[in-house]
């Protein structure tokens, strides 16, 4: 581990948990697994106070231990979890996306559970019941506990065991398992030694015990990653009420029977603990970001669709990075791939968004020809065209018809719409302006994805003509590309745009000598040479020397310049965790500078009455104060998102 992640994750526990915290977690994380007694020796502090910070970190999910046996004495070992530590710094990034997506109801349940690493339901829904009916103590004449009015959207328990349900489903919030506080290399030698036990029955030869261990240890910590995927999760049967009978259903036993089967309704269960699932909100960071590149680069109709597609893929990928991968890749087995037809987009697909006019249709390749033809006909393929719907993406009409009436331009809006669920009938009178909407919707959907397909970035590829086309995302190559962009970006930001050509010529040919770059950007070797060394010296290009002659000399050696993409990020990546590290002790200085006058604005009396209780320099260094703390974490939550990009996603 480099020693800017180090310094960066005391940084946020420093700033978080205190100075004791940050000491462990320092100490933890250089030194690596520790027991207690060697916790004590290190921190030079007494053991119930290494205790207690242990117990709190443990809590936080910061730390994680296990027990092994040693000389008939069982041991614990502590180790520091410096992703989760490093995830402190996405809390507020995290409560928004929830705030978004399920109300305040989610960000109120997010942001407790934030606080407090993991927490029982009965224990989260009592403490909640608790503060409802807490009586409205008031100091200098305002309230000091949080008050919830009488109109806010939390209402009842029952509304926030529904919204934990809800997140549990999408598996925003997931159920604490014992393997989630064990360390990750102990539970994997713990499991393998448990599977070389049992297969040694088998009498395999020690190769094929080798491979059989390997395969199955995959499957088991896959499933130990994924754990409980079963629709209902989590969940209990809701108890009957004697004054609410059940609501049934009806259940079709036969072409002619119908029974009637009571509705089973679920609820969470209160004996479960919870905790935030960070890889999954990476998920929905991930798409985010994607939606983002698909608008600037088709706008805001067609980044709309790319969203609701990718959220309906959501639920499948529980993370951005599979941890313990198949034998086969996914991405090149098209069995395996997910997929979404836009006939199961279009139900879902929300009805407020107008999609028409968001397409502009091609010329159509006949109207130059089309001379003896008649105004009025020409006059009903213009406004046929103007429709936006009119004429698929490339242009083209159906195959082998020709339109002599006024109902062919209207056909050209049926094209490859046969997967409906409702019958049609194939006289154009015959359909009502329901169905008739609905297929123009699903025929602008799919126009729309084949426009994010067709991109160079290929947002979505094409796997199969079922239901007006399937389409899958190749999240792989996309996550290289973003990578690949944010180079770019901090290459043009700090080398300009000729440090930006300059790479981009390497990258696309290949090994270069100077003289060659320097002819390929037709510029002079002069020129290039200095930004050349500047990139070489951040990390993002790299020289190897090839001598021409066994023995090595300045003059008889090529040096060829190369572009090591994997080398580069890795690169941008160090330098990104330094760039957070000095943001947050910039930030810390600034504040320490202004201790007394931050302590005096804390208090709730000069807060009640800022222009009575603080003078005019004092108010300027305040508002000094608080713009740079804006810009600095701004800054911070900037690199954060870099960091995503390049390590995440």
């Amino acid at each position: 581990m480099s020693q800017n992640v180090v310094e960066l994750c005391v940084l946020l526990a420093r700033d978080i948990y205190g100075e004791v915290s940050s000491r462990v977690v320092s100490v933890l994380l250089e030194s690596g697994r520790l027991t207690v007694v060697q916790l004590v020796r290190e921190l030079k502090l007494p053991e119930k106070i290494v205790k207690q910070t242990l117990a709190v970190l443990i809590q936080q999910h910061l730390v994680v231990h296990f027990a092994h046996l040693e000389t008939g004495q069982e041991v614990v070992y502590y180790e520091c979890e410096w992703t989760q530590v490093y995830g402190l710094l996405r809390a507020g990034r995290i409560i928004r996306a929830v705030e978004d997506r399920f109300g305040s109801n989610g960000a109120l349940i997010v942001s407790n559970l934030l606080q407090l690493g993991h927490a029982r339901v009965s224990d989260f829904l009592a403490a909640y019941g608790t503060s409802t009916k807490k009586s409205k103590a008031t100091v200098n004449g305002k309230s000091n506990v949080p008050v919830i009015d009488d109109e806010s959207p939390i209402t009842s328990i029952e509304i926030l065991k529904s919204v934990m349900a809800e997140m549990m489903k999408e598996r925003f919030l997931v159920q604490v398992q014992e393997h989630h506080m064990h360390i990750r290399t102990d539970t994997r030698n713990t499991l393998r030694a448990q599977l070389t036990s049992q297969l040694r029955k088998s009498q395999l030869s020690e190769s094929k015990l080798g491979k059989e261990v390997d395969r199955q240890m995959k499957i088991r910590m896959r499933e130990l990653a994924d754990g409980d995927t079963s629709q209902h999760a989590g969940m209990k049967r809701k108890a009957v009420s004697a004054s609410k009978p059940r609501s049934k259903k009806r259940q079709k036993v036969s072409i002619y029977d119908l029974i009637e089967q009571e509705e089973e309704e679920w609820e969470i269960n209160e004996d479960i603990v919870l905790r935030i699932n960070h890889e999954k909100f990476s998920v929905l960071f991930r798409n985010a970001e994607l939606v983002s590149l698909a608008k600037s680069r088709h706008g805001k109709i067609s980044s709309l669709v790319y969203a609701e597609f990718l959220k309906r893929l959501e639920e499948k990928y529980f993370r951005c990075r599979e941890l313990y991968p198949g034998d086969g890749d996914e991405e090149d087995d098209p069995n395996k791939r997910i997929k979404l037809s836009v006939l199961e987009l279009s139900k879902t697909f929300n009805k407020e968004i107008d999609l028409e006019n968001s397409i502009v249709a091609a010329p159509h390749p006949h109207k130059r020809k089309a001379r003896k033809r008649g105004y009025s006909d020409a006059e009903d393929e213009d406004e046929s065209r103007s429709n936006g719907y009119g004429k698929k993406v490339n242009g083209k009409g159906k195959r082998g018809q020709s339109k002599t009436d006024d109902d062919g331009d209207d056909d050209d809006d049926d094209d490859d719409i046969s997967d409906l669920e409702e019958p049609y009938d194939d006289d154009e009178e015959g359909i009502d302006a329901e169905n008739r909407k609905k297929k123009i919707r699903m025929e602008l959907l799919k126009q729309h994805m084949q426009l994010l397909a067709e991109d160079s970035w290929k947002f979505v590829r094409l796997e199969s003509n079922r239901g007006l086309g399937e389409w899958s995302v190749n999240y792989k190559e996309l996550g290289k590309l973003m990578r690949q962009l944010e180079l770019e970006k901090v290459v043009e930001e700090t080398f300009g745009e000729m440090g930006l050509r300059l790479l981009r010529i390497i990258k696309d040919k290949g090994k270069l000598e100077e003289k060659q770059i320097a002819s390929i950007a037709l510029l002079k070797q002069k020129e290039i040479r200095s930004i050349l060394t500047g990139l070489q010296e951040n990390g993002y290009l790299h020289l190897q020397e090839v001598p021409k002659t066994s023995i090595p000399q300045i003059s008889r050696t090529y040096f060829l310049w190369f572009h090591d993409p994997d080398r580069a990020i890795q690169s941008l990546v160090t330098d990104t965790y330094k760039a957070m590290s000095r943001v947050i002790q910039r930030t810390n200085v600034e504040r320490a500078k202004r201790s007394s006058l931050l302590e005096k604005w804390e208090r709730s009396d000069v807060q009640a009455n800022v222009e009575e209780y603080l003078t005019t320099s004092e108010k300027r260094e305040l508002e000094i104060w608080l713009s740079r703390e804006e810009k600095l974490l701004g800054q911070l939550m900037r690199l954060d998102r870099t960091m995503m990009i390049l390590r995440d996603f």
